[in-house]
């Protein structure tokens, strides 16, 4: 896969060996959670994603396995995975919010094409946003606790 340009490097499909479902699960389990089908079958599904998933996509998938698991049971799921942070929110600005993984080792950033909607990860060098980070607090007296930088633009297939 060809990067686009020096300093982002889009990051590969395969999900880290940090966040196989059996670890998240167990990580769950170890914090005294109950871990529910459906709970399970989210997870697993959000591992083998390939880039963020809605909510209702995510259900798709899920009652592919659990035909009678309905719309709130996900978003009350997608809310306690969000607040142990397991995964986060993404939002491309069309209305409709989507979630991944964390990923504590590959803090990664989005580019978004606004014709298809097609989100790819990449990774920006650190050095590069410490810097920045570091001036907008010299500049504004800002402390920055985190960010989120997503790039909208037109994909290869669109462009």
């Amino acid at each position: 896969m060809k990067t686009p340009s020096k300093t982002l490097t889009v990051l590969p499909d395969e999900t880290p060996e940090n966040s196989s479902a059996e670890q998240l699960i167990d990580a769950l389990r170890t914090k005294g959670f109950r871990i529910t089908k459906i709970r399970q079958a989210m997870i697993e599904a959000l591992v083998v994603a390939s880039q963020p998933i809605s909510a209702p996509e995510l259900l798709e998938q899920v009652a592919y396995k659990h035909p009678s698991v309905n719309k709130t049971t996900i978003y009350r799921e997608l809310d306690f995975l969000a607040d142990n942070k397991i995964l986060s929110e993404i939002d491309i600005l069309d209305g409709m919010k989507r979630y991944e993984l964390l990923h504590p080792d590959h803090h990664h950033h989005h580019l978004v094409c606004t014709s298809c909607k097609d989100i790819q990860c990449v990774e920006v060098p650190h050095h590069d946003l410490h810097a920045l980070e570091g001036k907008i607090q010299q500049t504004h007296n800002f402390t920055v606790q985190s960010h989120v930088l997503e790039f909208f633009g037109l994909c290869r297939k669109c462009s």
